[in-house]
């Protein structure tokens, strides 16, 4: 009589499939493994997609950089110039409107001086209104030259309200809003922010 090995539990799990089952089995594990490189490459290839759009980014920019990269230079050197035209030193406005005033032969009436509001980190915007009453306007435009022309500050007109008395006469009333920005130490922001 043969002895049966204990550890021996009969057929494997292969020898026990009928051949069209292994048939089947091969397949499922076929199907499986394209599938699992088919998802592998449709991966890799959305990656390198992606990192190919931004060579094409990169490249466009460097194009730009080379054709247009002189001008910006000159840009950016324009745009320090007027950034040093702002002052530090605080514009008295009463002082410029009177001397503005002189010169345009004008008499300035209802000067109100807002609040500073900062704009940004060390740059605030002071803004100056008063009325103008019965000027031509070629003294409001002299006298608006005056005002703008100021050595070492920045002063614009950022409002102006022209309404004529009547339709007969050239004479005008204007009420006026110049600002000026000024550049502000930044203890002196935190130290007003935090007071």
């Amino acid at each position: 009589m043969a002895k049966v090995d204990v550890k021996h539990k009969g057929p494997s799990f292969w020898e026990r499939l009928q051949p069209r089952e292994r048939v089947l089995v091969m397949a499922l594990v076929g199907v499986a493994f394209l599938m699992f490189t088919a998802v592998l490459m449709f991966m890799r290839h959305k990656k390198l997609s992606a990192i190919d759009e931004e060579i094409a980014d990169m490249r466009e920019a460097l194009d730009l950089s080379r054709t247009f990269g002189h001008s910006y230079k000159e840009k950016l050197a324009a745009k320090d110039q007027e950034a040093q035209k702002i002052s530090s030193t605080p514009l008295l406005f009463s002082t410029l409107i009177e001397q503005a005033a002189e010169v345009a032969e004008v008499k300035v009436s209802n000067q109100t001086e807002k609040p500073p509001v900062e704009v940004a980190p060390g740059l605030q915007k002071r803004t100056y209104e008063f009325d103008l009453r019965s000027v031509t306007l070629a003294q409001l435009t002299k006298f608006l030259s005056t005002v703008e022309s100021k050595e070492g500050h920045v002063v614009l007109t950022h409002g102006l309200t022209i309404r004529s008395p009547s339709g007969s006469e050239d004479r005008l009333n204007v009420d006026v809003v110049l600002a000026t920005y000024e550049r502000i130490a930044q203890a002196n922001a935190s130290a007003g922010a935090g007071g």
